[in-house]
């Protein structure tokens, strides 16, 4: 079973490698041991799928988490009952992220779902501008998780058809520095 297991997690690993390189133009490969590899001191490789392209896999600004389950229950974490698998998944992503100075994604998809279909989780902050161009529902949880943030979840099919990468990217990459700004700010005040 476990076997099985693994080869779910690494055909959903492909399937959101794809879903990057269609909507950004770049290549996307999955990390070897899933997200486990580390080489040395680096904090680069801290997900589970990474930009391997030339010309932006330096400058991309996040840490991309994938999680296939047998069932994700949503309900769980608006009861915020412990057994809520996505603040689990939500949490490695933000630790992952963190390690890497980078922004957390988390794509998640349960069994049943279309094929290429998946649920996209990213902060509030991050989503805007995928939230001023969605044509589909999504949905806003706040207070979620640990930190009590608020995070958006999305059809990733919705980002694909309705999002144009350049602006999120733009979006982000200032977002990234902000953050990177206010860690000056708290270490060089008294």
């Amino acid at each position: 079973m476990r076997k099985n297991s693994k080869k779910k997690g690494n055909r959903f690993e492909r399937v959101v490698c794809k879903f990057w390189e269609d909507w950004t133009g770049y290549e996307f490969q999955r990390v070897p041991q899933s997200g486990g590899l580390r080489w040395k001191n680096t904090s680069d490789i801290t997900s589970d799928v990474i930009c391997t392209d030339k010309k932006h896999s330096r400058r991309f600004p996040f840490s991309i988490e994938c999680k296939s389950h047998q069932d994700i229950r949503f309900e769980h974490s608006l009861l915020q009952l412990k057994t809520a698998k996505i603040n689990d998944f939500w949490a490695q992503t933000k630790s992952d992220a963190k390690r890497g100075n980078k922004l957390p994604i988390l794509f998640m998809k349960y069994n049943g779902m279309p094929k290429d279909e998946m649920f996209v989780c990213i902060s509030f902050k991050s989503a805007y501008p995928l939230t001023l161009t969605s044509k589909k529902p999504y949905s806003i949880i706040n207070n979620f998780g640990e930190d009590k943030e608020s995070v958006v979840i999305m059809m990733a099919s919705d980002i694909l058809e309705n999002s144009d990468y350049l602006d999120f990217y733009k979006h982000n990459k200032q977002l990234l520095k902000e953050n990177e700004d206010e860690k000056k700010i708290r270490l060089y005040s008294f």
